[in-house]
This record gives structure tokens, sequence and C-alpha cells, in this order.
């Protein structure tokens, strides 16, 4: 019987136990928390093929669904460790320990923090828009970063707050033209270029924030800043000899396998170039067949 785990439940994940429960494989999907990883807290995906838009929780909800109907598995714990066994693979929870032939990883990356926002997270502090933007509706908001992330999250902002900062570090932006036209779009948006956010103010809700910037220190009154700054891959997890990595991020081939023989990865966690759910879905679907191929010969 092919038998294989998956760690995390995004977009590549799911795909991966798609491709591999197709494939005849018993699958066993890590998850801590719900299915649909990240891809459930955008707003609106407008680069997915066949959809010219299509919200994220119900992009999400189709793909764990479908997943579910083939018969997926699923372990709602924390994994805190993959190591290499006599059986293949060994992961440790919060709760237990699994053994498997042949593993995915899926874990995506985890949001960069700014280092001064600990206090003030959830009380003003966010990390997506989408999620908690309804919060500051009508209000003023500041979003810090300088790439696609930010351009999207302030660009949704605008929509429901009256005025949004978008403090750049950069001197330009990084996201693609359409995206950056459609920010600009927006009146009460404003971009401050080449600045950094400095401290944090307020009680037990944040009520401003010092930014620095040409040389010069300026308080905005905000009630919330919004924290898109990039992410990094979550793979400290993995406790094996001889995986490359680069970066932090999982080293692999064209199967999407990694360096270590039957361990596969897909997805953001990957040294792979371009960070999108339908690359995240590429990379899935070949790590759950080849994980499932491989898992066979394991077994036979």
């Amino acid at each position: 019987m092919k038998k294989i785990a998956i760690i995390g439940g995004g977009a590549a994940g799911l795909s991966a136990a798609i491709y591999a429960l197709r494939s005849g494989a018993e699958v066993t999907l890590f998850e801590q928390f719900g299915l649909g990883g990240m891809v459930a807290n955008i707003d609106k995906i407008e680069n997915y093929p066949s959809y010219s838009s299509v919200e994220g929780w119900k992009l999400a909800s189709d793909m764990s669904s479908q997943a579910k109907a083939l018969g997926l598995k699923t372990v709602r714990q924390r994994v805190v460790s993959l190591q290499k066994s006599d059986m293949g693979f060994t992961i440790i929870t919060d709760k237990g320990r699994y053994e498997f032939p042949a593993a995915v990883v899926a874990t995506g990356t985890s949001h960069n923090k700014l280092g001064i926002e600990d206090k003030f997270v959830g009380h003003g502090v966010s990390y997506c828009a989408t999620c908690d933007g309804a919060f500051f509706r009508g209000q003023a908001v500041a979003v810090v970063g300088s790439g696609r992330a930010a351009v999207s999250e302030a660009t949704y902002l605008a929509d429901l707050c009256a005025a949004v900062f978008l403090v750049s570090p950069e001197a330009e932006l990084s996201a693609d033209s359409k995206a950056i036209e459609e920010l600009f779009a927006r009146p009460n948006v404003n971009v401050m270029y080449k600045h950094t956010v400095s401290e944090i103010l307020g009680d037990e809700q944040v009520s401003a924030i010092k930014t620095f910037g040409n040389g010069a220190t300026q308080t905005l009154n905000v009630s919330a800043l919004f924290v898109a700054t990039g992410a990094a891959p979550v793979s400290d997890f993995v406790h094996i000899d001889g995986l490359a990595k680069s970066r932090g991020y999982l080293v692999v081939d064209g199967r999407c396998e990694t360096t270590v023989k039957g361990l596969f990865a897909a997805g953001d966690v990957t040294d792979g170039s371009l960070k999108q759910i339908v690359t995240a879905c590429a990379d899935g679907a070949k790590a759950g067949s080849f994980a499932a191929a491989y898992s066979a010969t394991v077994n036979r």
C-alpha cells in the first residue's frame, strides 16, 4: 500500500494530497490550523487559471473539499520535528509520533516581523488585511512593506478605510504594474518611499506610529499597522542530515524531491523563484505523485 505524509494544508499540500490520492496512495495530512493556508486569507485572486476573480476562501474550500472527497485523512496537530528513520521518516507532533515511508513538506512561509510590534499584535498590529481590515473601517491605517503583498494589502484597505499610508522602505514598489496601477487609482492612499516604522505608539491599542525617512521623523495618527514585509520559510522543524537548504528554503529537483531520498517539498517552502498559488499547485502535483510512487517501491 502506498502511504505518504504531507505536512502543511495550503495550496501545495492540498494539491499534493489530491494527486497522491488519485494515484491510490493513503495520505495523511498534518495541519495545525485549518485547511487552505494563506490562500484562505486572500481577498480576491485574479491570476489563477480558470478564474477571472475568485475569493481566497472559496478556492481554499474547493481544494479542501476535493481532497476530502478522495479520502484525505487529516491530523490537527503541530509538527515539531521531522526525522529520518529505518522505516523512512518519523513525524513528531505536540501530541504523538508517526512513521511514514515518504513525506512531503508543504509548510510555506511565516510572516517577517518588524521586531517592535509584539505588544500590539491583535491590538492594532496585524499581518492580514482581509482578516482584520474590517475592524478599522472608516479609520486611518498604515501598511509597511514594498512588495506585492504590501501593495495588495494597501489596495484592499483603501476600499475600507478613510486613509492608508503605505510605508515603503524601498525607493520603489516591487509589485506588478497592474497591481501598482490599481493602488494609485485609490485617492486615499499615500505612499511614503524610503521610510521605515521606528516606533508604535499607544497604551493597549495602536494610536499612532513614528516613521523615519529623508532624515526626519514624523508621527502618523493611525488606528492600525499592517505588516507586509515578506516571509521566511517554515523549515526549521526538519532535522535530517544531508538536507540541502538555501536561505532556509528546501532545495528540490525537477521532481520536487529534496536531497534526502523519499522526502519531497512543494510550494513556498522550496527554493523556487516564483511564489504563486499556481506554482504551489504545480509543485504539489509533482511532489504528491512522485512521493506516492516512491512509497510504493519502499513497501514492496
